[in-house]
């Protein structure tokens, strides 16, 4: 078997060997935070609008002002439930369009907790006659992000095969085996390419032609919670202050299983290539936000807030094996040492890469919310928030490899936007009826993609000693994957993801 001179670390083009993805693409994902996620079924069922209402658990993300609200102490636990669909459309982008190859739909469900934790009140009683009434201690863990996705898609594609991306790949220049990518050596390894030499140095042939059948199996893992620590004030019940800090606790997991098989019109022997490749993420990192509510009339509140950038640093490791079947009797001859060594390629063992580390940290953009709420006497509000992020001021760092070409495309690929979200709720006795919308659009300049969009509803029923609340979240949106990039007819799947998520906040005053 061909064994590689030296093992090299995956340089910022190895994030997903099979896409060729990059690290901006982390840049964006682990910036992506959703506060509504992690709030209470209460703030959830009115489409996450919070930053001017207060009394809620969740202002400790979202606007710790809102934490001057309590005048009791209370504990909420919201556990949560994800039902995840997505139907993916693959085939080819080319000059005339998308020709598709077909659909696959893939569902999914997760359990796991949107919130937990406790609001300590140290007010000074409803009746003081202080203009300063005290204030509340939240502590909390919330949710920020669910990365639980799995997409399937398969087709005939009569334009390439990976293998053309491989061999573009290695001939891209005079390489040694030492400066082939791990997916390039890969396939060196198992005679899906041969190294020769000339007068201009290196060069690579193909053993393999045809087209094939294709399909690729992704399974996305893991969520971003944030430990949350935040202090609200209430001065003369007309302005509220306060401030937190957030710990991140990142963890995200990526597999992909890629197949290619019935070589059609080829002149050789390869029946099937199966490429798997894995990387697995965990971070711990840091926030700050601050925030304030004022209240010029008694019907009316208008909030602000700021979230600071979240320092992430990030271990990885990563993997990847690639497999060459080859009908029973397919052998090659090389020249080894001046003798000839005929190999038989059914037998040789499916390549395995080591396992590769990299460290690196994320500076996340900030985030300014600004929002408004219309109490509607004692039967109900009206709310709604606008939120700035510009992913474009993402930034990427590392010891262990070169981040500027990733920060270069976070800078030109990214740009700001303005999240909205609206929701009321109205009363009647001890009884809550809610609903709200959310829309989040896509960060990716010039892009295709169906923006993101929640449509929420929900319930609530509350006494003196505690309360219980119900929530339904639907969310629509869409992600693209690629196999491998190619210079045309790049092969492309489309998923549109609908995620329906019910929650039940229960809590207790104390």
């Amino acid at each position: 078997m061909k064994k590689k001179l030296t093992i090299l670390l995956l340089s910022f083009f190895g994030y997903s060997v099979i896409s060729n993805a990059q690290y901006y693409e982390d840049a964006y994902r682990f910036s992506n935070i959703n506060y509504s996620l992690g709030s209470t079924a209460r703030m959830q069922s009115i489409g996450g609008a919070q930053i001017a209402l207060g009394g809620d658990i969740s202002s400790a993300v979202s606007n710790p002002a809102g934490l001057g609200f309590f005048n009791k102490s209370v504990f909420v636990f919201t556990p949560s439930l994800d039902f995840i669909n997505a139907d993916t459309e693959y085939g080819i982008l080319g000059s005339g369009g998308l020709q598709s190859f077909g659909s696959e739909e893939n569902f999914k469900n997760n359990f796991n907790f949107a919130n937990i934790g406790a609001v300590i009140n140290f007010g000074k009683g409803r009746f003081t006659d202080d203009k300063f009434k005290g204030g509340s201690l939240a502590i909390s863990i919330s949710r920020n992000n669910s990365y639980h996705l799995n997409r399937t898609y398969q087709g005939r594609n009569d334009s390439n095969s990976i293998l053309d991306n491989i061999f573009n790949g290695s001939n891209d220049g005079s390489k040694s085996l030492d400066d082939l990518t791990e997916l390039e050596f890969a396939a060196y390894d198992q005679f899906l390419i041969n190294q020769e030499e000339d007068a201009q140095g290196y060069f690579y042939t193909s053993n393999v032609g045809g087209f094939p059948d294709q399909s690729e199996t992704i399974k996305q893992r893991g969520s971003h919670y944030q430990i949350n620590m935040a202090w609200g004030g209430n001065y003369d019940d007309i302005f509220y202050f306060g401030g937190g800090m957030g710990v991140q606790l990142l963890n995200y997991k990526q597999e992909r299983a890629y197949e290619e098989f019935n070589f059609i019109d080829g002149q050789d022997s390869l029946t099937a290539i199966f490429i798997d490749d894995e990387i697995e993420a965990r971070g711990r990192g840091v926030n700050f936000n601050f925030g304030a509510i004022f209240r010029p009339v008694q019907f009316l509140t208008i909030g602000a807030s700021y979230t600071s950038p979240s320092f992430i640093s990030i271990d990885e490791e990563s993997f990847i094996d690639l497999d060459a079947e080859w009908e029973a009797g397919t052998t090659v001859t090389e020249e080894v040492d001046g003798e000839p060594v005929t190999y038989d390629l059914a037998s040789i063992d499916p390549y395995q890469s080591a396992l590769f580390v990299n460290k690196y940290r994320l500076r996340s953009p900030s985030r300014i919310g600004l929002g408004a709420a219309l109490f509607v006497g004692k039967n109900g509000f009206l709310s709604g928030d606008i939120e700035f992020v510009d992913y474009g001021r993402a930034n990427l760092n590392s010891d262990d490899f070169s981040t500027s070409l990733d920060n270069d495309v976070i800078e030109n690929t990214y740009e700001s936007v303005m999240n909205v979200r609206v929701g009321g709720e109205y009363r009647f006795d001890s009884f809550r009826l809610r609903a709200g919308y959310a829309f989040f659009p896509d960060p990716v300049q010039d892009s295709s993609l169906q923006d993101r969009t929640n449509v929420t509803f929900g319930f609530g029923y509350r006494t003196f000693d505690y309360f219980l609340d119900f929530a339904v979240v639907s969310s629509a949106y869409q992600v693209q994957a690629v196999p491998y990039f190619i210079a045309t007819d790049q092969p492309v799947a489309t998923s549109d993801v609908r995620n329906t998520t019910v929650s039940v906040t229960f809590g207790l005053n104390f």
